[in-house]
């Protein structure tokens, strides 16, 4: 997973986090989980439009970027709103018998996570539409990401990042590598590195940063999120001909996998 605006590999320190919780509380800005199909199709419009600008992606007639393993009940999509507008988005998706995006690229090391009975959850498809000087959207969103894992149970978060985010990953949330760099061929061969972390872990808990994450669901009502059923909004037969041949047309044919 590669966020679209840059950031800098600095120091993050106990003073720049207490400077965003002052910036992050901006009046017009909303976070929540999406709740309907409509606000899930603005955040990986978003997602798509950010990756298209990096030359991360190319060119599709939906203008949407998804994986198909999130196109499931297992999936949580996390949005800012500034002004009713969808603006920042991150994703995330419960490990299950199908798998999970980074299985293509690192399945040894996630296996050997499950085989330690650790229930994972992928975040990724995060954007952010915004020229900011300071992260506070990505934070806010990573917050939200975590409050699903224990909303979910599921504790072991992994993420495939820019080798020059690992540092701020593990200061702010205490992520730790977990595999070798590699090329992401996904995202045309841009370099991906695995790191994961464990919301057991009491250093983790620990961090300023999660210290309300782990005990508090906060805002988001997860109960209300927007879920893949088929049976939600159109029939089984429509359902296969329209969002999976989506799906199949943005992979240039890789097949979906059923919910």
């Amino acid at each position: 997973m590669l966020k679209c605006t840059p950031m800098t590999n600095r120091r993050v320190s106990p003073a720049a986090v207490r400077e965003f919780n002052l910036k992050s509380q901006q009046p017009d800005m909303n976070y929540k989980v999406a709740s309907t199909f409509g606000e899930v199709l603005d955040a990986w419009c978003l997602v798509y439009r950010q990756y298209l600008a990096a030359s991360l992606i190319g060119p599709n007639e939906f203008s949407i970027f998804t994986f198909p393993e999130y196109i499931s009940n297992n999936t949580a999509v996390i949005i800012g709103k500034d002004h009713e507008q969808t603006v920042c988005t991150a994703s995330a998706v419960l490990d299950s018998d199908r798998g999970l995006p980074l299985d293509n690229y690192y399945k040894r090391e996630l296996d050997q996570l499950r085989a330690e009975g650790r229930n994972l959850i992928e975040v990724g498809l995060v954007a952010d539409s915004r020229k900011l000087e300071n992260f506070s959207n990505v934070i806010e969103l990573m917050n939200g990401i975590a409050r699903f894992g224990v909303y979910s149970k599921h504790l072991d978060y992994v993420v495939g990042i820019h080798p020059r985010r690992v540092n701020l990953y593990n200061r702010l949330w205490g992520f730790k590598p977990y595999g070798q760099r590699k090329d992401y061929t996904t995202l045309k061969t841009a370099p991906v590195v695995l790191l994961h972390l464990s919301g057991l872990d009491p250093q983790t808990r620990s961090l300023e940063m999660n210290q309300d994450i782990y005990s508090n669901t906060k805002e988001f009502n997860f109960d209300t999120r927007y879920k893949f059923n088929p049976q939600n909004f159109i029939g089984s037969n429509e359902f296969t001909n329209s969002v999976e041949s989506l799906i199949r047309k943005i992979w240039h044919g890789k097949s979906l996998q059923k919910v």
